[in-house]
């Protein structure tokens, strides 16, 4: 398990798959693209994703509580944050800065 610190937010990814027009399109006629290098610059650029935790300090330095929560779906800062990789489970995160949070997506 991974606990991030201070003004660091946790998030899942969005898969390219799921973010990108094209490869949506794509998966939609039944076409499938092989993981390769092109494949995975492209998803480090995805910048949508859900947060998994947020650090205790975040938005401190803004004047305000935390304006997400865990569970919230936000855009950030393309190209933004370090991946990491959770050394129990595998599973891929990015921990980006408070101040590369753009948005959060509310369902009307």
């Amino acid at each position: 398990m991974i606990k991030i610190l201070l003004h660091r937010i946790l998030i899942k990814q969005d898969k390219l798959e799921n973010a990108n027009k094209d490869y949506v399109k794509m998966r939609e006629m039944g076409l499938v693209l092989a993981q390769g290098e092109d494949q995975k610059r492209a998803q480090a650029g995805v910048d949508t994703g859900t947060v998994v935790s947020v650090g205790s300090t975040a938005f401190r330095d803004f004047g305000t509580d935390s304006p997400i929560q865990p569970g919230d779906h936000i855009a950030y800062a393309r190209f933004a944050g370090k991946f990491l990789t959770d050394p129990e489970s595998g599973e891929e995160f990015v921990a980006l800065n408070d101040e590369d949070v753009i948005c959060v997506f509310h369902p009307e």
